[in-house]
């Protein structure tokens, strides 16, 4: 394929100055994401909030966290699916820890006394920061496409106080060079509202467009790969789609990343807005706790794409 018919992410500075609700600049991002999202389900986000320094510590903690032994991690508990310490054997590279409502600090704390039992309150504090850090890029992100839908502000606001994070910090093993498989993670949508990953500077994530090809996402220290997961699909009536992604590994390179998922506490459903003679509703209100926990448990077929909400709440 001529690599100039593929596809390049969408790239949206959401660190501008100008960048003022009611501004010219405003109502253009605003209509930018829109499309990036109807489009592909993603697009990369330049957020320059942390400082250089900053994330340098982030990772060094991650490669901190990762060098603990197998028990100490497997105290990541949770008993919500995807939630706590992962390590598959179907999934021979991947490993990974979470912290659920990671927002707030006392979540943090008690992740790090989890592992650490003498504490961490560094830890603590880098992961809370960051969090809250993206937290409010996914506000923003969220008020953007409220405005871009015409959608009450009151709307908005209470999906925001109904918002709640899990971050999970990745590490991807590197495989052996002489090894021609060099998947990690086979392709998926996430079941999120809003997925938000940003990674070290090892390339790995593909993203299919509508039509089967792949793009690549290429990380950056200020880039944040924003993701529409399969509610927040549903959410807008498949205006938005969920984006299918999956990631593989350089050889010669260990990859670390983090994503932080954004979940609904309660019931989600279509705003009226967004349904019409041309989107008729296509989802029934639905629980997103419930979302994920059949998820884990179904048997349906290609579970791993958007056709298990269809299956679970579509209409």
């Amino acid at each position: 394929m001529n690599p100039a018919t593929v596809p390049k992410l969408s790239v949206v500075d959401l660190s501008r100055e100008n960048l003022r609700p009611g501004s010219s600049c405003w109502v253009s991002t605003c209509n930018e994401i829109k499309v990036a999202l109807e489009e592909y389900g993603c697009f990369v986000a330049s957020y320059r909030k942390l400082s250089s320094e900053f994330r340098k510590n982030v990772f060094d903690a991650l490669k901190e966290l990762f060098e603990l032994s197998e028990e100490t991690k497997m105290k990541n508990e949770n008993p919500k699916p995807g939630h706590g310490y992962m390590k598959l054997p179907t999934l021979p590279r991947y490993e990974s820890l979470a912290i659920e409502n990671v927002t707030k600090l006392e979540a943090c704390k008690n992740f790090t006394e989890a592992i650490w039992p003498e504490g961490n309150d560094k830890f603590s504090e880098i992961a809370h920061t960051y969090a809250n850090t993206v937290a409010e890029l996914q506000q923003l992100v969220m008020r953007m496409l409220f405005e871009s839908y015409g959608l009450d502000e009151k709307l908005y606001e209470s999906q925001r106080i109904s918002t709640t994070y899990l971050i999970r910090f990745i590490k991807y093993r590197k495989c052996h060079e002489t090894d021609k498989n060099t998947s990690v993670l086979r392709g998926h949508t996430d079941k999120s509202l809003v997925s938000i990953l940003h990674s070290d500077d090892v390339k790995s994530l593909g993203l299919r467009t509508k039509d089967g090809q792949w793009m690549q996402f290429e990380p950056s220290p200020s880039s944040y790969l924003v993701i529409i997961g399969d509610a927040g699909m549903a959410w807008s009536n498949d205006r938005l789609r969920s984006c299918y992604h999956r990631v593989t590994v350089d050889p010669s390179k260990e990859r670390y990343s983090i994503v932080l998922f954004a979940f609904v506490s309660g019931v989600i459903e279509t705003p009226k807005e967004l349904v019409d003679d041309e989107h008729p509703l296509k989802y029934k209100p639905f629980d997103h706790l419930g979302l994920i926990k059949f998820f884990a448990s179904s048997n349906v077929s290609d579970k791993m794409d958007s056709n298990l909400i269809k299956a679970y709440c579509g209409i």
